[in-house]
């Protein structure tokens, strides 16, 4: 018994150490840059509008610092339960049965996960052998590339960490439950 209740608390601390990495990227990197896009969008209309002369290459940074807060988010609101889902199956079976399913949809989206933050990295490797950059200021996509697919890994360690729970029995809190 004392060593399922260990067990149970390393799975636990597990569990948290995933939530406050998942929390400390989106809400202060992530956070970084949606400040910092909502700050260049504010200058560069600010000056588009005022002088007719907007930030040299304003809109290519808007969509870097875009893409950097969408990998940042993409884990945290998977975890907090805050992407959509359609819960069809619900009304249909028993609680172990809605249990398998979710654990074989989560199966299904770790594979799916692995595979798009594969072809992520290697689109990184080809944007940057090919040159592919923004129109304005010419800076590769490679590096945004890498880091999308760094924020999509994360989010598939979230989905194996629940799978985890659940295939232990355990229910999946999520934030604000």
């Amino acid at each position: 018994m004392a060593n399922q209740t260990e067990y149970a608390r390393n799975v636990t601390h597990a569990i948290d150490l995933i939530d406050r990495v998942v929390r400390f990227v989106a809400f202060w990197i992530g956070g970084f840059f949606l400040l910092a896009l909502t700050v260049i969008t504010v200058i560069d209309v600010t000056l588009r509008s005022a002088f007719n002369s907007p930030i040299f290459g304003g809109q290519d940074i808007a969509q870097l610092f875009m893409i950097m807060v969408v990998c940042c988010s993409v884990a945290y609101s998977g975890r907090s339960g805050g992407q959509v889902a359609v819960e069809l199956f619900d009304s249909f079976g028993s609680k172990r049965s809605m249990r398998w399913i979710g654990i074989t949809i989560k199966l299904i989206s770790v594979a799916m996960l692995g595979v798009l933050s594969w072809h992520l990295v290697i689109s990184g490797f080809d944007a940057h052998e090919f040159g592919e950059a923004t129109l304005t200021l010419e800076i590769s996509f490679g590096p945004f590339f890498i880091i999308l697919a760094v924020g999509i890994a994360l989010y598939l360690l979230v989905l194996v960490a629940e799978i985890y729970l659940l295939i232990q029995g355990r229910s999946i809190k999520y934030e604000g439950e």
